[in-house]
């Protein structure tokens, strides 16, 4: 449902009580002599976890209190950072519901507290929401891989669509992770991703993985079982703003608010639906390239045989090296996107059947739909 959080809380609604927990200290912020702003005209002290925290199972959140200069004079909110799964459960395979709310809010203020910030629950409920992290985890347990997801994925041209500057590829193809400036869209393997925190957190997708380091090592799962990770990260306020907009979601983007499972199912197949939208190609069997000539000479009696053999040629060959590399291919001999477009069209509206062969990202497509939280605890093997 969702994972990481940023919440955001005016200086009139948290009491630090010790201001030498952070670093450097908060003293400077509040109390004379004041930090020197500098030419950004804002100063920040962090009190982050440690490791030693993490290695005895405790999760704490990552709290940032910043001075800025603002019309009529000074801010300085508290920025409240933390993994809600990972403080409910110690783990984020685990996913939390919506009727989680109160334990979520109960142990938030505790952990602050620990930390030396005092903040009311109404505060903590009702605070705004800078940053969020929608996920679901998918259990695949029929043979199916994540790398044979991601491989399908990496075909497709995303990009331009949805206002993407960058795709990165990472650790052997077991990521894809897609960039913007107010959002990003990852998916992974993410037990493969535990793995490579093993060797370094700095390898791995996920932060503060230490605490579930050891997780899997004494789990008897089932077999087979792996876990596919997607996050929509959305990294302003603006950004959710304009998506709850354009979803037709009339509400406040407070935590209370976004702590909803219908909103994390809409946002979560919102951009699912749009990344795989145009992936029919991917459906056609294209085993045997004559028989596939066949049925589209027979299947569109208009069509000329020099438009049929385009199509044959190009359907093969984007499901062999993706519609990225085709398209960026194309487009370098040519002085605009108009036959991409044409092409893409023309595909579009061929008469074939699809290919009765498992398709991977029609399969993950239901199972997000479903949106069944993951319970590590269902499969585990019980023990005789």
């Amino acid at each position: 449902m969702i994972d990481t959080i940023v919440l955001t809380i005016p200086k009139s609604k948290y009491t630090i009580i010790n201001y030498d927990r952070f670093s450097p200290s908060t003293r400077g912020l509040f109390e004379s002599p004041y930090y020197n702003l500098g030419a950004r005209n804002n100063f920040s002290c962090k009190q982050n976890p440690t490791k030693k925290d993490f290695l005895s199972g405790i999760y704490k959140p990552r709290l940032t209190v910043t001075k800025r200069v603002r019309k009529g004079g000074y801010v300085t909110p508290l920025r409240i950072e933390f993994s809600i799964p990972k403080l409910i459960f110690s783990n984020n395979f685990d996913e939390i519901q919506e009727n989680d709310f109160e334990l979520v809010i109960k142990k938030l203020k505790e952990r602050l507290k620990d930390m030396e910030i005092l903040i009311k629950e109404s505060d903590l409920t009702n605070a705004n929401v800078s940053s969020i992290h929608f996920s679901k985890n998918i259990a695949l347990t029929d043979y199916s891989s994540c790398s044979m997801v991601i491989n399908d994925l990496a075909k497709i041209n995303l990009t331009k669509r949805l206002d993407l500057n960058k795709t990165s590829f990472r650790n052997g193809g077991q990521v894809i992770h897609y960039h913007s400036n107010s959002y990003e869209i990852a998916i992974y393997n993410k037990i493969k991703d535990l793995e490579k925190a093993k060797i370094s957190e700095k390898r791995s997708i996920e932060k503060d993985n230490i605490i579930q380091i050891n997780l899997l090592d004494n789990l008897n799962k089932k077999k087979p079982f792996e876990v596919l990770r997607i996050e929509v990260r959305l990294n302003d306020r603006n950004k959710i703003k304009r998506l709850l907009k354009r979803l037709n979601i009339a509400l406040e983007s407070t935590f209370v608010n976004l702590f909803n499972q219908d909103i994390s199912e809409s946002i979560l197949t919102y951009f699912w639906d749009e990344i795989i939208k145009n992936t029919r190609f991917l459906s056609i069997d294209t085993r045997e390239p004559f028989k596939l000539l066949e049925i589209i000479i027979k299947n569109n009696p208009n069509i000329k045989n020099s438009k049929a053999l385009k199509l044959l040629a190009s359907i093969i060959v984007m499901q062999n090296a993706g519609a990225r590399n085709f398209r960026n291919l194309i487009n370098n001999s040519s002085r605009n996107n108009r036959f991409w477009y044409s092409l893409k069209k023309e595909i579009k509206q061929l008469s074939l059947p699809m290919d009765s062969r498992y398709n991977s990202i029609t399969e993950i497509s239901k199972l997000i739909r479903s949106f069944k939280p993951l319970k590590l605890k269902y499969h585990q093997l019980e023990r005789i």
